[in-house]
């Protein structure tokens, strides 16, 4: 088999200790080399478990939500190559498909 290069996709609830409230999600895309992808999958997911260690002297954790997305990449990562792509089908504008599903993560003054 041949191993080639995915971006996996997770999202991350980061929430206070005390009290269990949630601060903010985090989705993150990192890169794994592996045979499929199930592999790029399974990579995925152990490395979180490295992402989420529990930092003693923090007042907040990480956990993973168990949300995973790959993408094949088809090629070796350099400028420009695109790592991750995911499209989904909305009769949304723009803007209001920002405040809905990232309501405080955009800026319009690019």
């Amino acid at each position: 088999m041949a191993i080639e290069w995915y971006a996996v996709k997770g999202l991350f609830r980061w929430y206070f200790k005390e009290g269990g409230d949630t601060e903010r999600i985090e989705e993150r895309v990192v890169l794994f080399q592996a045979s499929d992808f199930d592999e790029a999958l399974d990579l995925a997911e152990v490395e979180s478990r490295k992402y989420c260690v529990n930092d003693e002297n923090a007042n907040y954790a990480i956990e993973p939500l168990g949300w995973w997305s790959a993408y094949w990449i088809g090629g070796l990562p350099t400028n420009g190559v695109e790592v991750f792509s995911r499209s989904c089908v909305t009769r949304l504008s723009g803007q209001s498909f920002l405040r809905r599903y990232y309501p405080k993560c955009h800026r319009n003054d690019r």
